[in-house]
């Protein structure tokens, strides 16, 4: 069809989509359409909205608490520091910090309770370059008390030990002896120590169930670790360099080190966080295509009730494919007035819950995070509209079908 014909079948196409119908029942089911393609494709972006925002705030959370990136043995849970190429990696242009890190699985005891946590032991630097200032939710950070008897908390695990800081209470830790084992006397057979809880704090993520936090060499000197890391943290200077520097630092460890960043090291994370979103967008667009189906009836109905006006235009000189272009048009046109109002109700619904936080959790007191979190996304518009012309285009081709040379079948 050449831009003639195609501006023609637009124009008819267009004076059809806002005349007055023979029928009242094709302006309610095509009203019908609109509404239901307007209410599936609000909630396709409010949903998809959300589970962004969702994800940006797991996001912020693991990057204010995972390094850039982890060095970890290929094979074992330690290595020798003393033959760790720590200067080299600290020449690289892109490198900020090297942290050494010493973690493995402790028991704790605290009063009456008891859990397994992993233990990891940092650095006095290690928590100011991490940032863990803004993931406090009590008590105060090391650089605040005095000595080397130290821990820091998750919030999961604060709880389930039933923590009180005003308490003043020591946390006992147990750690199975790595050499000698006496197997007469269970109680010989682990290290033990004594750490003062100074402070909790919470990552909305995983860690708040895993972690806990003491000197490295305390922790050294419970697990037997001394001249041993289990694993480095690099912070980089510049992010969007990480790939490369992540490859010069592989050259120089070789094969017996893995080097992840932050999205390899929550990697399943990820990609159940994708694979649910993408699930929700299948089963929304599925629903959108129902909703299409009241167009294609309306569509329908309409060329039914135009038969004389297409034997007319045919009669005029428009061909076969002009015809079913014109209502081909009209339900593209349909489709697309639903999906237009649909993507300008959801913006709305988003904007104001970014703005005014309207829907919270029970009763926004009782949760860290007190509202739903949305994040517009400029991709998933497109995606949107995209699907919508697809479903238009298909469910308006085949009532076009029907459409014969001189007479309606």
């Amino acid at each position: 069809m050449n831009a003639h014909h195609f501006k023609t079948a637009f124009f008819i196409a267009w004076r059809y989509l806002f005349s007055a119908k023979k029928h009242n029942i094709v302006n309610v089911i095509s009203a019908i359409s609109v509404i239901g393609i307007t209410v599936c494709t609000a909630a396709l972006i409010i949903v998809l909205s959300v589970f962004n925002g969702m994800e940006n705030l797991v996001i912020s959370n693991f990057n204010s608490f995972n390094p850039d990136l982890e060095i970890k043995p290929a094979k074992g849970k330690c290595f020798v520091t003393d033959s760790f190429p720590f200067e080299e990696i600290k020449r690289l242009n892109n490198v900020k910090y090297v942290e050494e890190i010493v973690s493995d699985l402790v028991l704790v005891t605290y009063g009456e309770t008891q859990t397994l946590v992993t233990m990891k032991g940092i650095s006095d630097k290690y928590l100011g370059r991490f940032k863990m200032d803004k993931l406090l939710i009590d008590g105060v950070l090391p650089k605040e008390f005095e000595g080397n008897d130290w821990v820091l908390l998750g919030a999961v695990n604060a709880g389930t030990i039933q923590l009180n800081l005003n308490r003043w209470e020591m946390l006992k830790l147990y750690y199975p002896k790595r050499t000698k084992k006496n197997f007469a006397n269970p109680t010989d057979a682990f290290n033990t120590g004594h750490l003062l809880p100074i402070g909790v704090f919470a990552t909305n993520t995983d860690y708040d169930n895993k972690y806990i936090f003491a000197p490295i060499d305390w922790v050294r000197n419970l697990t037997s670790y001394e001249g041993f890391a289990t694993s480095v943290e690099i912070s980089l200077k510049d992010l969007s360099k990480t790939t490369e520097t992540q490859q010069l630092i592989q050259n120089i460890l070789g094969d017996d080190f893995t080097i992840k960043d932050r999205y390899q090291q929550e990697i399943l994370l990820f990609k159940t966080m994708k694979t649910e979103k993408l699930v929700v967008y299948i089963i929304l667009s599925f629903i959108l295509v129902l909703a299409a189906f009241n167009a294609l009836g309306s569509l329908g109905m309409m060329i039914v009730e135009k038969k004389e006006d297409i034997r007319i235009i045919q009669q005029l000189g428009a061909g076969l494919p002009m015809t079913r272009n014109i209502f081909l048009l009209e339900g593209a046109m349909v489709s697309l007035a639903g999906g237009v109002a649909g993507m300008l109700l959801g913006a709305l619904v988003c904007f104001l819950q970014q703005t005014f936080h309207i829907v919270t959790y029970g009763d926004g007191m009782s949760y860290i995070i007190k509202y739903y979190p949305v994040s517009m996304q400029w991709g998933d518009f497109a995606i949107v509209f995209v699907i919508i012309m697809i479903i238009s285009i298909l469910s308006s081709y085949l009532p076009t079908r029907i459409i014969k040379k001189g007479e309606i079948k």
